[in-house]
């Protein structure tokens, strides 16, 4: 029954974490007054103050995945303030505007990690887990499907050698198959203990990482001046 349970519990936590984000008012206007009063050097300092000891087995817990997708969200969204924030400053500017042109954003996850409560040091080993867990898991996939390939090239070959009447080209086609099995025998690389955990961990939460994907880009836009697709909707 456990894995069943623990199934359970990820989809009803992907469940709140989406209708969470769904939820969050548009707080523009706190974030840029917290920018502003917190430089990042500051931020930097505070978070260096704290503590944190990863476990020795390498696997994220659900909660850390948890925590991750809140920070990471909080992190978009402080970056896209802070780059509407910026273009604002650069109008004002040209427009001869008596505006101080210092940088607002910086450090952006730590700040995120602070606001949401979340230890910036297990933040940060989380991330790390994390993009090791989906590194991997897309190698995975590009071997699965380089071996479909192969199995799919190596049984046209069987069917083109079980056509031949004359003994000496199948004998000619067999070594061939066996020629080509032997160079192209690439052994998908070993994946450890802990990081197929994290990615059976990951693959709970497809959604709310979607959705974390699609917040970065938004961020990302905004950043560079432009409108994400579908970003009118997105709050």
């Amino acid at each position: 029954m456990r894995p069943a349970l623990t199934a359970l519990a990820a989809i009803t936590a992907t469940a709140m974490l989406l209708a969470w984000g769904c939820r969050q008012p548009d707080d523009s206007a706190a974030i840029r007054e917290r920018l502003r009063n917190k430089d990042a050097a500051q931020v930097v300092r505070e978070a260096a103050t704290v503590r944190y000891t990863p476990p020795a087995d390498g696997r994220l817990t659900a909660g850390q995945v948890r925590m991750y997708l809140l920070v990471r969200e909080r992190e978009c969204r402080i970056r896209e303030v802070a780059a509407l924030e910026a273009q604002g400053r650069r109008a004002a500017a040209a427009a001869g505007a008596d505006r101080s042109e210092r940088p607002l954003a910086a450090a952006e996850d730590l700040r995120a990690a602070q606001e949401v409560k979340a230890n910036p040091k297990e933040y940060a080993w989380v991330r790390e887990r994390v993009v090791e867990a989906e590194a991997a898991a897309t190698t995975q996939t590009l071997y699965q499907k380089m071996a479909a390939g192969r199995e799919q090239l190596l049984a046209r070959m069987r069917r083109d050698r079980d056509a031949l009447t004359d003994p000496a080209q199948r004998a000619a086609a067999e070594r061939e198959i066996g020629d080509w099995k032997r160079g192209l025998q690439a052994a998908e690389p070993p994946v450890a203990p802990a990081v197929r955990a994290n990615i059976a961990l990951l693959a709970h939460y497809r959604e709310p990482l979607a959705r974390l994907r699609a917040l970065e880009e938004r961020a990302l836009a905004a950043a560079a001046g432009l409108e994400a697709p579908g970003a009118s909707g997105a709050r």
